[in-house]
């Protein structure tokens, strides 16, 4: 039989979170040792590791977005933002600076949603600078539709801090208000399935 777990985080969609999960963190890492080299280092390397990791990342991201709309337990609806979203953002956003209660909401909150729309659009447009980046002179003319190579590189390396924020949160959020989410999302059983 079934958890409720289970249906709210099938098989696939948690090897995805995995799969993402070390795509982020080798993207920043190597991201972070690109803009700011260390005598000795392999550029080579980290940029390699940085553009296969990319491309883990987009063919993982098309898959996701593909089995949300088609696959068997497919939930793109469960993203949508709603009327009752919109009601609850403000409680939602009072409920995280501890001066409210927790609103009902549905499997995702609306801050949730925000955040879970938001990351893949960001991806895409990490993607697209960092090519720009790597192409900087075939690219030139599109560079120079956004303030040139400077500004590209500025806004790919706030769009780095930006996911370093939202990860943040959301692995603190996970760790206080979800904790048998991340047992089973990482490890697929619970703390009462374990017998703890």
């Amino acid at each position: 039989m079934s958890s409720q777990l289970d249906l709210d985080h099938p098989l696939f969609q948690r090897i995805s979170h995995w799969i993402n999960l070390i795509n982020f963190l080798i993207l920043i890492i190597t991201g972070w040792f690109i803009h700011s080299p260390y005598p000795g280092m392999s550029m080579n390397l980290m940029r390699n590791l940085h553009f296969i990791f990319m491309y883990l990342l987009i063919i993982n991201g098309v898959v996701r977005f593909y089995y949300s709309f088609f696959g068997k337990h497919k939930d793109y609806d469960t993203f949508l933002l709603n009327t009752q979203d919109v009601k609850t953002t403000w409680p939602q956003i009072k409920y995280y600076l501890f001066i409210g209660k927790h609103p009902e909401t549905g499997k995702y909150n609306p801050l949730q949603k925000m955040a879970y729309i938001a990351l893949p659009i960001m991806s895409v447009l990490q993607a697209l600078t960092g090519f720009v980046l790597y192409k900087g002179e075939q690219l030139a003319g599109v560079a120079s539709y956004f303030g040139g190579l400077a500004a590209v590189r500025g806004f790919h390396y706030l769009l780095m801090w930006i996911f370093i924020a939202v990860i943040s949160v959301h692995i603190y959020l996970v760790f206080t208000s979800a904790y048998e989410q991340f047992l089973f999302m990482f490890f697929g059983k619970t703390r009462k399935e374990k017998g703890v």
